[in-house]
């Protein structure tokens, strides 16, 4: 039985296998938002913004390939029979990615690049909030079973809609819900941009620096205006 057939070296195995993939992703997700990142906002000569993206890219890596890394260990050690065991695996996820992510994301510890941690961190949390909404909607409506009424005029319990019925009304609730989500978000970005930019994160502002701040601008000439 070789290294990759023995159950003893599985769980080192897979926290290895997860690492390596972290550093693809973020290597390939990085490398292209920081070249274009570069090519759009940044000027001077090209040896030293190649460094720059590269940089990021290997910084990107690190971040996502040592939380893989640190998870899939500790999420191994807690299955442990004498420690939690596998039937508490939920919570044991739990554990091992917040202890995971007070190592790299919390920037206790100055190891990893702060602007990218606090840009994964800030990524996550909008899908979160998202997906913590919609788990509430479907608990309150599997336990309050509120009523509805059908394209018939009928008042049904929610219960006892058709499967499609209770599809549908998910989806047309998710859809308000999103809507309402995003005129704020919007509307709050673009309140902080005018009055305190500064606490953006830095490639949200020059973004939104360079779409919005045209005001600042002056073109002579209408190829000035459409910069060619």
């Amino acid at each position: 039985m070789g290294v990759l057939d023995n159950p003893l070296y599985r769980p080192v195995l897979e926290a290895i296998r997860s690492s390596r993939n972290g550093i693809v992703y973020g290597g390939k997700l990085r490398f292209s938002h920081a070249l274009v990142m570069n090519i759009l906002y940044r000027s001077g000569p090209p040896g030293p913004r190649l460094k720059s993206v590269l940089r990021a890219t290997k910084d990107h890596a690190e971040v996502l390939a040592a939380f893989a890394f640190l998870y899939k260990v500790i999420v191994s050690v807690l299955r442990h029979e004498k420690l939690m065991g596998p039937r508490r695996l939920a919570l044991i996820k739990f554990i091992a990615g917040s202890f995971s992510s007070w190592i790299v994301y919390s920037q206790h510890f100055n190891v990893f690049h702060p602007g990218i941690t606090h840009q994964v961190t800030l990524y996550c949390f909008s899908r979160v909030a998202i997906a913590v909404g919609k788990i509430l909607l479907d608990k309150y409506l599997d336990c309050a079973q509120p009523v509805f009424q059908t394209a018939s005029g009928d008042l049904i319990p929610f219960g006892d809609l058709k499967s499609s019925q209770q599809n549908k009304l998910r989806s047309n609730i998710y859809n308000k819900s999103w809507k309402y989500f995003a005129v704020l978000v919007w509307g709050l970005v673009m309140l902080i941009y005018d009055y305190q930019p500064q606490y953006l994160q830095s490639s949200l502002r020059h973004s939104m620096a360079y779409i919005y701040d045209v005001d600042l601008e002056h073109w002579p000439t209408w190829r000035d205006f459409f910069g060619y």
